[in-house]
């Protein structure tokens, strides 16, 4: 945030102000007030561009692995980073495998992006036939990500009026009272690196396998993209 500049005038300082501080409040020193105020917001926003511009991209700097990477930057709401591995198909059975090493340190959802024949514009979900196993695992063989099962059992999030749906598992839960009477989410068999569903927080310098398995096959498949995306301030 810019720095508040005073910019008082002769009455804002009031009658007792001393006389070299009422002549330093004429015209022409208010004019120089206003100018420093200007370039000081000048100053700290271009400072503020240039940090969000340095800032941008970082991330797909560092990643090293499979697929592309991109970095929305730190002025992204919701989905700042989204490593795209490429496309699936959903029409035949068959495994697919991925290294991804250096993801920011942001909560990730591993999910199926699908382009509907029609734009989502109802809750009428589409048909996701088929079903789908995640794993993920580090270098170390510890498992991450479990989950599998028919697609129509995922979670299905779209945005209104856009063609593409996004699919992603939850975990287990289970809900406690608090004190006050309200009712809190607790998630069960949380794995390691945070991992719960298809959800997962990576640690850094640290090289995951992910693999996905076709285990039955669409009969018209849609487009399908294998997503990782996480990360914004909301």
């Amino acid at each position: 945030m810019p720095s508040k500049v005073s910019t008082k005038s002769d009455e804002d300082h009031g009658p007792e102000a001393p006389y070299h501080l009422r002549l330093s409040c004429g015209p022409a020193a208010q004019q120089d007030v206003r100018r420093t105020a200007m370039l000081t917001r000048l100053t700290l926003t271009l400072a503020t561009i240039t940090s969000s511009v340095v800032t941008l991209g970082c991330a797909s700097w560092t990643y090293q692995g499979d697929g592309r990477l991109r970095d929305s930057g730190p002025l992204a709401a919701r989905h700042r980073y989204v490593l795209d591995l490429g496309p699936i198909d959903l029409g035949r059975t068959g495994r697919h495998t991925y290294t991804m090493t250096n993801l920011p340190a942001a909560d990730f959802a591993v999910g199926l992006e699908i382009v509907e024949a029609e734009a989502n514009l109802t809750m009428n979900r589409p048909t996701h036939s088929g079903s789908v196993r995640l794993l993920l695992e580090t270098s170390n063989h510890e498992i991450v990500i479990s989950e599998g099962g028919p697609l129509k059992s995922w979670v299905w999030t779209f945005s209104r009026g856009e063609f593409e749906s996004f699919l992603y598992r939850t975990g287990e839960e289970h809900w406690i009272t608090n004190k006050d009477g309200t009712t809190s989410p607790v998630a069960d068999g949380v794995r390691i690196d945070e991992g719960w569903g298809s959800f997962f927080l990576p640690r850094p310098e640290i090289t995951y396998q992910l693999t996905l398995e076709v285990l039955e096959a669409q009969a018209q498949p849609r487009p399908t993209r294998l997503l990782v995306r996480g990360g914004g301030w909301k």
